[in-house]
């Protein structure tokens, strides 16, 4: 864990004001059971008033006391005398935040004899039947599937494209990750956990939420943007796709045409290239005005395929495991091979918003797949489009919509996507699907209509994105420097300005109606 004494001592006052407004606005309940709300500890600021609102209100409900859990499988003996003499020394204001809004412990993986035998012994029988990448991701302990969270995270932490399961680094892993499984079943088993919070559903830190859905605990996910209830039926966040046009049907005829016109201008926003519409996080337009005297694709006749490159790094089965290939790596290395056998010419082009390692790992491919060419990150999508794009290829990621927009067939590797309720664009089924959908892409029978892209838009970038404890994430936003501060103390720093006990109350009848419906989020409205 990170810790920044310097930080410490300049926002001192700061720390000290978030505190005061904690414990002014969260009272402190003094009969509380031994049950337990079981929530994530993270140093993300808007995670954290998040949380503090969440946490308060389940524990008027049920008076379950608040514990906060560390979920970092990488603490060795060193980095843990580090934390405890720093706490010691000034009490990480991390811990004090929490403490302000009712935590009243705080767990850590502690080494424990009797776990490590047990999870070594484990960890043996299970390595030698993982033969290929597929039994790990689809690796289940105690009927638990954990397989897609070890895969993820080692994917993330060692900036590798994929995995090879003889590694060193991956068996060392591989058995510290079934340490933590075990570590916390053992923790479940021992105490009566009644929720579990976490910030996101994806990497090893959701195991505790894995377990807690097993043992029949109230799992929710947490974060700025909304708030989740998973399930054995729905264990990621954002995998009610198959819902959206259902949803969708059920508006009033007014507030249908109110969506359909919002989302509309949304789209006008994006494709004028404006940034960060409907997403926040990003820093970059891909839709620019470009100079027409430079080409970038080749004048002939050719069909011409762009390859939509994803992060090879970031969780690929965020949605799920029913992707045809195991990961990005396979994908882009499977679609290379094909490309050779066909007449096509082939361009990959990442985001503009690009991690470093991502171009790095596809000018690696590039060396063994020459005749792909590389379409530099700042291209607009405008100029690959005038020039004659005839289709697109990607996992699940949001070209699908956007190529659609202008009639172009764009065809997905997963059958589980953020568009399969609509046929704007086409879902491979498995490698021999893709491969007939990839020479037949002209013949794909796919409907281009406006109408239900604004449909999809609007499910998937409004209706699912509440930013439930801000009034205006766009002025917000604007008010702490933008995105990157959201995990920073400018967050606090406004949001305690902009947030008082009447808001409060207002967000807390909204959590009531959330819990009283049993659905899966809390939708936003316009």
């Amino acid at each position: 864990m990170h810790i920044n004494l310097k930080s410490y001592i300049r926002n001192k006052q700061l720390i000290k004001n978030i505190k005061n407004f904690n414990k002014k606005t969260f009272q402190v309940n003094r009969s509380l059971s031994e049950n337990i709300i079981l929530c994530e500890f993270t140093t993300n600021k808007s995670i954290q008033a998040s949380f503090s609102i969440f946490t308060n209100f389940i524990q008027k409900k049920d008076n379950s006391k608040i514990v906060a859990y560390n979920s970092n499988i990488e603490e060795n003996l060193i980095s843990k005398m580090k934390r405890i003499v720093k706490r010691n020394i000034y009490d990480n204001y991390n811990y004090d935040l929490y403490k302000s809004f009712n935590v009243s412990d705080f767990i850590f993986m502690e080494d424990n004899k009797e776990i490590k035998k047990r999870s070594d012994v484990k960890c043996k029988e299970l390595l030698s039947k993982i033969k290929k990448k597929s039994d790990l991701l689809n690796l289940k302990i105690e009927k638990i599937w954990i397989g897609d969270l070890i895969y993820d995270s080692y994917l993330q932490k060692y900036s590798v494209p994929t995995i090879n399961i003889s590694s060193k680094d991956f068996r060392s892993f591989f058995n510290r990750c079934i340490y933590a499984f075990y570590f916390w079943l053992d923790y479940f088993n021992n105490n009566v956990v009644k929720v579990v919070i976490g910030s996101h559903s994806v990497y090893y830190s959701a195991i505790p939420m894995r377990i807690g859905i097993k043992n029949g605990s109230k799992v929710f996910q947490v974060n700025l943007h909304n708030v989740y209830r998973l399930s054995k039926n729905k264990l990621f966040a954002y995998e009610f796709f198959s819902d959206y046009k259902k949803i969708f049907n059920k508006f009033s005829i007014n507030y249908k045409k109110k969506a359909l016109k919002y989302s509309e201008n949304q789209c006008n926003k994006r494709f004028g290239g404006k940034v960060g519409v409907n997403m926040h996080y990003s820093t970059k337009s891909s839709f620019t005005k470009y100079d027409k005297t430079k080409k970038v694709l080749k004048n002939n006749n050719k069909k011409k395929i762009l390859i939509a490159a994803h992060c090879f790094l970031d969780a690929p089965h965020v949605y799920g495991k029913e992707n045809i290939f195991n990961d990005f790596h396979e994908w882009f290395d499977y679609l290379s091979n094909f490309s050779k056998k066909t007449n096509y010419e082939w361009y990959v082009k990442t985001h503009p918003d690009f991690k470093p390692e991502t171009q790095n790992i596809i000018k690696n491919f590039l060396l063994k797949y020459n005749h792909i060419k590389l379409i530099p990150p700042s291209t607009s999508h405008h100029q690959l489009i005038n020039e004659g794009i005839d289709c697109v290829l990607t996992v699940y990621g949001t070209i699908s919509w956007e190529y659609a927009f202008f009639k172009i067939p764009v065809i997905a590797s997963s059958q589980n996507n953020p568009h399969r309720s609509f046929n704007f664009s086409y879902h491979a089924k498995d490698k021999k699907d893709l491969d007939w959908a990839i020479k037949n892409f002209d013949k794909l029978n796919l409907d281009f209509s406006k109408k239900n892209i604004f449909k999809f838009y609007f499910m998937h970038n409004i209706y699912r994105q509440n930013n439930w404890i801000v009034d205006d994430i766009d002025i917000f936003l604007k008010k702490i420097g933008g995105y990157k501060n959201i995990r920073s103390l400018d967050f606090y720093k406004e949001w305690i300005k902009s947030i008082n006990r009447k808001k409060i109350l207002k967000i807390e009848k909204n959590l009531d109606k959330f819990f009283q419906s049993k659905n899966f989020l809390m939708p936003s409205k316009i």
